[in-house]
Order: structure tokens, then C-alpha cells, then sequence
């Protein structure tokens, strides 16, 4: 806030203030050759109207009118329209709208045509004190929006627009000519901004694509093949997958047979084997019939590389939930979410979404989870295989282009837990997947930095943008011109002619006055005979 001595500084500098303390504190500054008035001097705010919901209609028809809401600046997919008998307010293309209600509250609107409901107010300059474009720029500054959102009233459990206050809101007013200057170099430099914010916005395809094709050159083998020249020597997939199954399969009669002896059984020869079902490895699979991998890697399914916990999982009910949940992360097919069928792990595990609904959307159609997890039904849980690094399969999955999915009970297509299994799948030597892990976080690391500068610059505009409003309407962005016609000498002729047309009016309206309580001329009397006084 300003003290006295700041406010002797700006006297100084030629400039003056008008300090507001009521419901969002701020100072208003100007150049001394702008006139202070109040919004209401510069604008006249109107309301909107509509008739009853039972006269709307979706579709256009002749005779009706498109009822302009708020909602309809952002899409055409709730058009309304009524009766063109029906409706009182209208609006312009070029016209000024401010939205009533939010969130947010106080937008600033225009582009489309019709008439206008309830939750718009028009603001129709007084052109000849504001120009109507400087007023459009005027509704925008930041003091403004908060002063506004920081008074309105709650209705109907929405912030509203206070127009009284608004009205009353006091405005500083620069020479016409001054107006139209500030304006030019607003619009010129939100030019600039809007060029330089569209390529800013190309930026997070552009590392979505980079992405994509980090891992496609990392799981065709790419990424790594300077890596295999000087690692010729490295234990080949094919031999790592000998020794995964080897041990899955020991596993497997390991635990067949403990729960033969737990039931008092001893098997008196080796058939009992017969019953393992191997995964066994794609060759040549016709979706991947075009891809080359390096000799050293190995086509399986991924029913070789990790195991599917979905039958392992033990549900929590929601009391028991609630109980135990605390803070713990909470996964679903659309990321962290919360559902009731849940179950829970405490591991690394790669999260594969099983509804078609989810695949496709912002994140990946998989991600990995770290630490105790609760995990619901939506979605199948992986676990790696010894000899397997469960980043390799994380980010293989993220790139997969192959997903195969049926069709499911409520209509919609889903990944079953056969289909992923026996999906075919590329897999690299065990050092070499360790390597592939280090440079696609490498890579990927370096796209979250230059996610973050975009987020940065991003918000940067905005503020820049802000910035741009602020100097405007403090007289910083364009100098002052001694020729222009001072906005005091502007304001009294508007005044005068004001005061002369409200003379006139007042001099009207007591001679329509006067002439009401004039008597009407008298007629000479006429000679009643009545019977009985002749």
C-alpha cells in the first residue's frame, strides 16, 4: 500500500491515486492529465433476460433467436433457442459481455450474437468519453477482476456479479486520442504474445512425439546398438530366457509338491509334470512381421517376462479400507483415483489398464507403481520376472503397439488378462535392458526439463499479458501528447451538454405540467327548462 510519502512522490512524477480499502485493497494510478469518473459515467451495464425454460428449444427454426449463455463461448454444443417475440436483450458480435456468474466470475466475453440470458450483462460505452475498445481492455485488468470477485455476492451457490459496486467503481479517463494509442499498442503486443503462445503450445505434442520416439528406437534396438558393439559378449536373451523358464518351472514342482505332501500324497512318477504350461516364444508373429530386433534379443510373450498378480490379489472391503488406507497411494485404469473393489500390494509393479475407455487418454495405457500401493480391479498388475527389470517393461508397454483387446459385458472393449499374456513382445539381454533404462530416463528426463521451462514461459505470458493491461491503464504504455484535448476540457463539454439537455427537459416537462392544470375555456351557459318553472 502507499504512505503519504509515496503519495508526495507520485505528485511529483506528474502522477495521482486514488487509494480503495474496501473488500480488495489496492491503489489506482494515472498521469494528472486523466480525469477521474465513475464506471457508470463511462458505460451503462444491462442485464440480461429469457423467458421460461419451456419455450426453449435445441434445435434453430424460423421465428427464434439463439439465447446467448455463458457456457456458449466455449462451445456450440448447448445452443438454445426462443421465440424471437420472447426476447428483450440483444448482442453483437463486436459487443462487450461480462459473464455474472463463475466460476470464473467476471469474464470478459464477446464474438457471438442473439440474445442474452440472465447470467450476461452488456456494457455499452459512453463513446463519446471511452472508446469501446479501450473499455473492452479497462474490464480486463487484474485490479478490476479481483476488486469484483472480491465483492460479489453468493447466488445460488454461485459468485455474482455486483453491478452496484461495479457502477460506483471509480475510472480514470485519458484524452480520447490517448484511448485510441493505448489500444493500438495493446493489441500490438498481444499480437506478438499470441504468436509467441501458439508456439509454446506446439511444445507438449512435440515431447509427447519425442517420447514416442525415444522408446520406439529403444525397443526396435536402436537406442542401444552403439552399446552392443562394445558389449558383444553379453549373455543373449535367448539364453536369459532359458534360465527364467528353468527356474519358473522348478518353482512350479516345487509348489505342486508341497501341496501334494500337504495332503498326504507322494507321486509315484514324473506325469504330475506334464500339467506346467509353458509360455512359449512368438515366432515370427504376424503384428510384429515387419520389425527387426537385434540379433541378440528374442521374440517372447509377455507372459514370459512377468508375472499377472490379478488372481493373487486379496480384496479389501470399504470399512476395512477406510480403516487401513491412510496414506497410501490409490491406483485405478485412469491413475491415482479412488474405487471400492481394491486390493493391495508392496512392491514395483507396472499397472496395465484393462478398459478401452481409459487407453488412449493423457497418460500412458500402463505406468509403474512404487512402495504399498492399493490397486482396484480396473486394471491388471505385473510383476517381473527374475532377470527382467521392471523399468524394461514399464517403458516397452508405454511404446507397445499392439494391444489386444475383446469385446466386453457392458459393451466396451477391454485387455483380458489372456490377450496381454500371450502377447508377443520384444525382449533384450538382460545388461542391455539396464542400459535402455538409464538413456530413455536420460531422454526423458530432459523433455521434464524442457516441460518445466514450457510451464514456466507459460505462465510467464500470462503474467506478461497482465503486465501489459496494468501499464496501460496506469499511462506507462504509450507517453502522453500535449496536443491532445485534455479529458477534463471533453468531460465538461459532456457535462454541459448534459446540464443544457436536462434544462431542456425540466423546462418540457413543467410547460406539459402547466398546460394539464389549466382550466379549459368557458362556453357561454346554457338555458335549462325544467317541468313545473316555466
Amino acid at each position: 500500500m502507499l504512505d503519504s510519502s509515496n503519495i508526495a512522490q507520485l505528485a511529483k512524477s506528474n502522477q495521482q491515486v486514488i487509494i480503495i480499502s474496501d473488500y480488495y485493497s489496492h491503489e489506482i494510478v494515472a498521469p494528472n492529465s486523466w480525469e477521474k469518473v465513475l464506471c457508470s459515467e463511462i458505460c451503462q451495464i444491462i442485464g440480461g433476460s429469457q423467458p421460461p425454460k419451456e419455450y426453449f428449444i435445441n434445435e434453430p427454426q424460423e421465428g427464434y433467436i439463439r439465447l446467448i449463455q455463458i457456457r456458449d463461448y466455449k462451445t456450440d454444443k448447448f445452443a438454445t433457442y426462443i421465440p424471437i417475440e420472447l426476447a428483450k436483450r440483444f448482442c453483437q458480435k463486436e459487443d462487450i459481455m461480462i459473464g455474472r456468474y463463475g466460476p470464473p466470475i467476471f469474464q470478459i466475453l464477446r464474438g457471438l450474437e442473439g440474445a442474452y440470458n440472465v447470467a450476461l450483462m452488456k456494457a455499452e460505452p459512453n463513446t463519446n468519453l471511452f472508446d469501446k475498445e479501450f473499455l473492452y481492455y479497462f474490464l480486463q485488468t487484474p485490479q478490476l477482476f479481483n476488486y469484483v470477485a472480491s465483492a460479489s455476492l453468493r447466488t445460488a451457490g454461485q459468485d455474482g456479479v455486483r453491478k452496484e459496486l461495479l457502477d460506483n467503481y471509480p475510472v480514470f479517463v485519458p484524452p480520447l486520442n490517448e484511448q485510441r494509442r493505448i489500444v493500438a499498442k495493446i493489441e500490438a503486443l498481444k499480437a506478438r504474445s499470441q504468436r509467441v503462445k501458439e508456439e509454446l503450445e506446439a511444445i507438449p505434442a512435440l515431447l509427447n512425439q519425442f517420447r514416442q520416439s525415444v522408446l520406439a528406437a529403444a525397443f526396435r534396438g536402436d537406442l542401444t546398438a552403439d552399446w552392443r558393439e562394445k558389449n558383444p559378449d553379453v549373455e543373449s536373451a535367448s539364453v536369459l530366457l532359458e534360465r527364467i523358464r528353468a527356474e519358473r518351472r522348478s518353482r512350479w514342482e516345487e509348489a505342486e509338491l508341497e501341496k501334494m505332501k500337504a495332503q498326504g500324497k507322494t507321486p509315484k512318477d514324473d506325469k504330475w509334470k506334464e500339467k506346467y504350461k509353458e509360455f512359449l516364444p512368438v515366432n515370427n508373429p504376424s503384428v510384429f512381421e515387419k520389425s527387426v530386433i537385434p540379433t541378440q534379443w528374442s521374440w517372447v510373450t509377455i507372459g514370459d517376462v512377468a508375472e499377472c498378480l490379478d488372481k493373487m490379489r486379496v480384496p479389501i472391503n470399504k470399512d476395512e479400507r477406510e480403516k487401513r488406507i491412510g496414506d497410501i497411494p490409490y491406483y485405478g485404469a485412469n491413475g491415482q483415483v479412488g474405487w471400492i473393489d481394491d486390493y493391495i500390494f508392496d512392491e514395483a509393479l507396472v499397472v496395465v489398464v484393462e478398459d478401452e475407455t481409459f487407453i488412449g487418454r493423457t497418460k500412458p495405457f500402463c505406468y509403474k507403481i512404487s512402495g504399498k500401493s492399493w490397486v482396484n480391479n480396473h486394471a491388471h498388475v505385473l510383476r517381473a520376472t527374475d532377470g527382467v527389470e521392471i523399468d524394461y517393461i514399464n517403458y516397452s508397454l508405454m511404446f507397445y503397439p499392439f494391444i489386444p483387446l475383446t469385446s466386453g459385458s457392458t459393451g466396451r472393449r477391454k485387455l483380458t488378462q489372456a490377450a496381454l499374456m500371450s502377447a508377443p513382445y520384444p525382449v533384450a539381454p538382460l545388461a542391455e535392458q539396464q542400459e535402455i533404462v538409464r538413456r530413455v530416463e536420460l531422454f526423458f528426463k530432459t523433455a521434464e526439463q524442457i516441460e518445466q521451462q514450457y510451464q514456466e514461459a507459460k505462465a510467464y505470458l500470462d503474467k506478461l499479458n497482465q503486465s501489459i493491461l496494468a501499464k496501460a491503464f496506469r499511462g506507462e504504455l504509450v507517453p502522453q501528447d500535449p496536443n491532445d484535448e485534455p479529458a477534463s476540457v471533453l468531460l465538461e463539454r459532456i457535462r454541459a451538454e448534459r446540464e443544457k439537455l436536462d434544462t431542456k427537459k425540466k423546462a418540457k416537462g413543467k410547460t406539459e405540467k402547466k398546460s394539464r392544470k389549466e382550466k379549459p375555456e368557458l362556453t357561454e351557459p346554457k338555458q335549462l327548462s325544467l317541468p313545473g318553472f316555466e
